[in-house]
């Protein structure tokens, strides 16, 4: 980085600042100062003009929305050895501001310490040693002036770029990031680059060309010139999605380990109220007329005891871990044949609606494992309307290429999919929440009034029919839960 023509360059900066404004969804980010003392300034503004003519002509105006049409305005000043300035964003989504602030903030003291600085010397040109692609880690440094990146084979791997010349540029990992994980990288090379200590470490996730992802763990450190001051990011990836994966399926194996000592012990005693209940239903029946009301809501009932006599075999299911038997089956006729059923479950208070694509296709599941993947499903969203409210209940299909971007999170091999989908208009579900609904016991609702095992039971079931589930929610928007299963008809013919 040099002071030649009394501007700073810092090619860091001018990434960042753009990737910024993208993931805070604002209008404007910029950061431009100047040490008087020096005559030295630096600028990264996204897009170009957004900061104005001059530091000062715009500082005054900064703590108010009147320079700006675009909404909130988040600004830090820049505050160094005589060094005066702003970093900031404007108009950032109202669901952002928390990152935005957090990001501005360490933009401004990125900026400060690029100013305090002496001249430097240029991104470094020297031989590759073999340790870095020999290491299982990949290792990659950032230039900050230039703004070039440089990444070992290794990290180029672990970044699904195979095959290819050494790339110079960002974006060869900054693109793969997950969308939901970008503003905390940034956040953790803004960090690195300011900070004096231990290397920061952060864990983010990469979506690959093929639409899987990877967990890796970002370590950075800044690598300082003689007087202290930052010259270059450098560090090392690390793919940790198997440990992660491992972690997963042993903290799995304990809830399960825990749900089959309850299920042994409770689908005895369950069968034998089933009986009692079965029997005095079939008695019941034969005391009415078969066309009264009464026998309707008998004949629920007696269906009812039947269906929990088949839950018994999923407990036990759960404890043995048996592969239910699939066979090719219909859901438009699922849905229909359970409708009765559903529409009793959802209560006076809702309204139940069924939109069902005809010729959807067939679907290889257990149709007993629907029925109860569609009852769990209905009672929690009756459960999340208590004034009532509408239940949807479609089925459709769909093609995964239609997915396009490659970092949507719901990833899906290519090939035709029928879709099961269960919407409510409820309360919905934070950010925090949706991320623990498919945990074994975890449960929103009071001591006593739920298990936490309705929407585990349900992920199980359709990963065990071949399918994925995904979930849409917004606090007082409602949920809407979405099951893909590949088309029978698809598999036979591959």
């Amino acid at each position: 980085m040099t002071t030649n023509g009394r501007r700073i360059d810092s090619g860091l900066l001018d990434t960042l600042v753009e990737r910024i404004a993208r993931t805070t969804e604002s209008s404007a980010v910029f950061v431009s100062a100047e040490s008087p003392s020096t005559g030295a300034s630096l600028l990264a503004e996204f897009p170009v003009s957004a900061a104005g003519p001059t530091p000062g002509a715009y500082a005054p105006g900064l703590g108010g929305g009147d320079l700006w049409a675009d909404g909130q305005v988040i600004a830090m000043p820049i505050r160094g050895t005589e060094v005066t300035g702003w970093a900031a964003a404007v108009g950032p989504c109202p669901g952002r501001v928390r990152e935005a602030e957090e990001l501005v903030g360490l933009l401004a003291r990125c900026a400060a310490v690029m100013l305090d600085r002496r001249p430097a010397h240029e991104c470094r040109e020297e031989t590759i040693p073999p340790w870095e692609d020999a290491a299982r880690d990949g290792y990659w440094e950032w230039d900050i002036a230039t703004g070039v990146m440089r990444f070992s084979r290794r990290s180029l791997v672990l970044l699904d770029h195979r095959h290819v010349d050494r790339l110079t540029g960002p974006e060869a990992w900054l693109d793969r990031i997950h969308p939901d994980d970008r503003a905390g990288v940034y956040v953790a090379l803004l960090t690195a680059a300011v900070e004096t200590g231990p290397p920061f470490d952060h864990e983010h996730r990469v979506v690959r060309r093929d639409g899987s992802v990877s967990r890796l763990v970002m370590r950075a450190v800044s690598e300082n010139d003689s007087s202290g001051q930052p010259l270059r990011l450098i560090g090392w990836l690390c793919d940790v999605s198997r440990a992660r994966q491992v972690e997963t399926d042993l903290r799995t194996a304990q809830s399960l380990a825990d749900i089959g000592r309850v299920a042994a012990s409770a689908a005895h005693d369950f069968n034998n109220f089933l009986t009692i209940i079965r029997g005095h239903t079939e008695l019941a029946l034969g005391l009415v007329k078969p066309d009264s009301p009464v026998a309707e809501s008998l004949e629920l009932i007696k269906y009812a005891s039947a269906g929990a006599t088949t839950l018994t075999k999923q407990l036990l299911t759960v404890q043995r871990r048996h592969t239910p038997v699939h066979t090719v089956v219909d859901l438009n006729e699922v849905v229909a044949g359970m409708e009765r059923t559903l529409r009793t479950v959802v209560g006076t208070k809702s309204e139940l609606v069924t939109t069902l694509r005809p010729n959807a296709g067939p679907v290889r599941a257990d149709a007993a494992q629907i029925h109860r993947l569609l009852i769990n499903l209905v009672v929690n969203a009756r459960d999340a309307m208590p004034q009532g409210g509408v239940v949807t209940i479609e089925t459709d299909t769909m093609n995964a290429d239609a997915f396009g971007i490659p970092a949507k999170p719901l990833l899906l091999p290519d090939g035709e999919y029928v879709t099961l989908t269960v919407r409510d208009t409820g309360a919905g579900m934070d950010d925090t929440t949706r991320s623990r609904i498919f945990e074994p016991f975890f449960t929103t609702k009071p001591v006593g009034e739920g298990t936490g095992l309705g929407l585990w039971i349900v992920r199980d079931i359709t990963e065990r029919s071949g399918g994925v589930i995904d979930v849409c929610s917004t606090p007082g928007a409602g949920s809407e839960f979405v099951m893909y299963f590949p088309r029978a008809d698809q598999l036979l013919d591959n």
